[in-house]
Parts: structure tokens; sequence; C-alpha cells
């Protein structure tokens, strides 16, 4: 199957005509990944093999493309900046706008995604999660699966994903500091990460 075989279904259909010329540039291979909670999509290659673009296959369009162009900027940094030094410094931020400005445009994007994007591009973080504005947006466009850490109180037990119970603690620039009930330790959780409140009285039941 061909990289733009892969892309075409997982992403909006208004953007197909110029992503299609974009990944045809693109001489690696790129593949669908299982569901990654610590991350969207990588960018890996080594000496005298293929590169390889992984992207989540279950993200929205909206944010499967943003990640994709997010890679392809790797991709066009390795291939092309040979002199670079850091994986999301000045080279990569500047060929990821230049991949990203195009497709911001109503008809590709929602208006709340697109317009956070827009503001991402001052300085582009080194993953949509870095970004609590541009997350929240690409959020608004799926379907709620429960409170985030965000809509809690301070105080408030909950479980993660995972199984694990936390309380909410006070409120960091970008984070929250919940401490973990079961070892005691402080984890910087992010804001919009979806939980399950659970009383003070259950906890001893899990």
């Amino acid at each position: 199957m061909t990289n733009w075989a892969i892309v075409a279904p997982k992403v909006p259909v208004e953007a197909h005509p110029r992503l299609e010329k974009i990944v045809a540039a693109y001489r690696g291979r790129i593949r669908l990944a299982p569901s990654r909670q610590s991350k969207w999509g990588d960018f890996r290659w080594r000496a005298g093999e293929m590169s390889r673009i992984s992207v989540n296959r279950d993200l929205s369009p909206e944010a499967f493309l943003i990640t994709l162009l997010h890679e392809l900027a790797h991709a066009q940094v390795h291939a092309w900046d040979p002199g670079y030094r850091l994986p999301h410094g000045p080279e990569w931020q500047r060929r990821y706008r230049d991949l990203v400005q195009p497709f911001l445009q109503p008809a590709v994007f929602s208006e709340p995604v697109r317009l956070a994007l827009q503001r991402s591009m001052r300085q582009p973080k080194a993953s949509c999660g870095a970004d609590p504005q541009l997350l929240k947006a690409l959020n608004l466009q799926k379907e709620s699966q429960g409170p985030t850490v965000e809509s809690l109180a301070q105080g408030t037990h909950f479980r993660s994903g995972n199984g694990r119970i936390f309380r909410k603690g006070a409120k960091r620039r970008t984070r929250i500091e919940c401490v973990e009930i079961s070892t005691g330790r402080t984890f910087a959780v992010h804001p919009l990460m979806e939980v399950t409140p659970i009383s003070h009285d259950s906890i001893s039941s899990y």
C-alpha cells in the first residue's frame, strides 16, 4: 500500500490536493500506529535504511493532519538541514510553519482548531499535547468520554485511564500537580486528561 493510500482516508478531504504532493515527495514509509498515550506520532531513521513516520490510527482527521505535518517537518529537516542541533529547533520550526501555513483555511480546519493552530505558529510546540489551547480545540471536535482534570475541584480524587488513583492539587503554568494515593508521589498532569472522579470513602475499595 502506498503512503498516500494510507494517509488519504485519515485526513480532511479538503486537504488532499496539496497534501498528496507533500506525501509523494517523502521518500520514507508512513504507517498507522496503535493508540499511544505518550505521543501521537514519530519520525525515525537509521543509517542505510528507509526512514519511517508513524501516526496514531485513532486520531481525528484534523489531529491526524497536524501530526503528519509535524513529522513530515522532521523528515525535511533530516533530509535538507544536516547541521541541525535540536529536534524542535529553529530549522524544524521553520519547515513546520511552511508546511502548515497553506492548510490554515476554513475549508480544511474547523474554526476553533484553525485559530488555535494559527496562534501556535508563533512558537510551535514539540507536540499538540504541549499546546493546551490547540489540544483543547482538537478535543472539542470529538465526543468527550468524561470529565477532565481541569474540570475537577482541587482536592478531588480521581481514577486515570490506567486505573491509578490521584488527588488533584494546585495548578502550575500548564500542568496540574496531582498526588498518586498509593505512592504519595506528585505528578504534573495535563489539565485535559479525561478521568473518573471518585469519592474519598471509596478509595479503599480500589
